[in-house]
């Protein structure tokens, strides 16, 4: 076993309840390799938001986490930027027009993280003076700063870890992207960056990184998936859903972000409902700014009646709503290899996606029925008629077991970890 001390410095980010395999999956395979890990993080361990409990159960885990009196304070200012972002209207896009999206980075962000990077060395360097680290894991942006000062101030190695990148390669020098390119370009041993259809490889290659220095890898498929689910089961949830038997199931799990297309599978629903499919519609997800929008959106276009809003959903129910649903939907206009498309890329679930020009040169698999964005309106309800055509072969559900499990993913990341510290 490794009994090496990390230094995992995370900021806000978490093991979110609803979502962030990536977060959960990563902090988990350290602490069964045997990594002693000292979680820094900018949040309560009362906040609700969060769930730390699993890793809780491990000897070799400390939370560093913040006052409960602060972190109210910090989702005060969260709760208030919600609710006028959620007040705010949204102009719905054309089917075909694409949405790229915006850094949602404004002037509170600089401010805090110049504060937060402060008060993190001071408490990080308060606590090396009892535990000396072995290798700094600063987790997405906030934490970079810190992590640099820690790795330069003990001579050990850094490592970086990102989750997908808002930077247009195309545009690194863009000033909406500034605050994340500053962290993007501090140098480390090692930068990890999930290969989600942002292209962030080629970002880190202009900045000035080499190969070596980089891992760009999918994200793995979490143990959860797994789970057998009984045919009784389906049908309970499907009956709970709605009594008609005959409903054609199409299924959307995202959050209302304008980039994400919410509104694309309204549109679908309407071409679905004048084709005669019998289509129903489950959407379901965290809020956010968009979602009023787009819940008008489905009055205009008066197909709210065949849709099921179902809120936030426990990522280990996630398997059950799959598998009652004759199509997925995963619509985005960007950062569309993520874990969802993964995962029903290995269920073998009928998947429409908006093509990335990235997930199906690696997801090239029979259930996964690709468009272009630019021509959604055309080409979407094409596939979804052939989906519905093609019923049989749908409940022949045999799992693509050659997508790698978050297990096997983090081998190859720990690998490169336990080398760097090794030198």
């Amino acid at each position: 076993m490794n009994h090496k001390n990390m230094f995992f410095i995370t900021g806000p980010i978490g093991s979110v309840k609803s979502s962030n395999q990536s977060f959960f999956n990563t902090l988990k395979a350290y602490l069964d390799e045997g990594y002693n890990v000292y979680h820094f993080a900018f949040y309560s361990k009362n906040n609700k938001k969060y769930d730390n409990s699993y890793f809780d159960n491990y000897d070799n885990y400390k939370f560093i986490g913040i006052s409960s009196f602060l972190d109210s304070f910090r989702n005060l200012k969260k709760l208030i930027k919600i609710k006028k972002q959620n007040n705010k209207q949204y102009k719905i896009p054309e089917p075909n027009q694409i949405v790229m999206p915006e850094s949602e980075v404004n002037k509170f962000h600089f401010i805090f993280s110049k504060i937060y990077t402060l008060f993190e060395t001071i408490r990080v360097i308060l606590y090396s003076m009892f535990i000396k680290p072995d290798i700094i894991y600063s987790y997405e942006v906030f934490s970079v700063k810190t992590g640099k000062i820690i790795s330069n101030l003990y001579k050990i190695p850094f490592v970086k870890r990102f989750q997908g990148t808002f930077i247009d390669y195309k545009n690194i020098e863009s000033k909406r992207t500034k605050f994340h390119k500053k962290a993007y370009e501090i140098k480390s041993n090692l930068v990890v960056i999930a290969n989600d259809g942002t292209k962030g490889d080629k970002v880190l290659k202009k900045l000035g990184f080499e190969n070596e220095q980089i891992l760009f890898i999918l994200n793995g498929l979490d143990e959860r998936i797994k789970k057998e689910v009984e045919s009784n089961q389906i049908e309970t949830l499907r009956n709970k859903i709605t009594n008609n038997k005959d409903y054609f199931i199409m299924g959307i799990f995202n959050r209302f972000y304008p980039f994400k297309r919410i509104d694309r599978a309204i549109y679908l629903l309407k071409q679905a409902i004048d084709e005669e499919l019998n289509p129903l519609l489950l959407i379901g997800g965290l809020g956010g700014p968009t979602q009023e929008s787009v819940k008008q959106y489905a009055k205009n276009l008066q197909v709210d009646n065949n849709i099921i809003w179902l809120g936030q959903i426990k990522y280990e129910k996630m398997i059950e709503y799959y598998s009652i649903c004759d199509t997925v939907l995963i619509l985005n206009d960007y950062a569309n290899t993520g874990n969802q498309v993964i995962e029903t890329a290995y269920l073998n679930i009928p998947t429409i996606a908006t093509d990335d020009e990235n997930n199906s040169e690696i997801l090239n698999y029979e259930n996964m029925y690709y468009i272009k964005p630019e021509n959604f309106s055309e080409e979407a309800i094409l596939k979804l008629k052939e989906i519905k055509n093609n019923l049989l072969y749908n409940l022949n559900r045999e799992k693509n077991e050659q997508i790698l499990f978050w297990n096997e993913r983090m081998k190859i990341e720990i690998q490169k970890v336990n080398t760097l510290i090794k030198k």
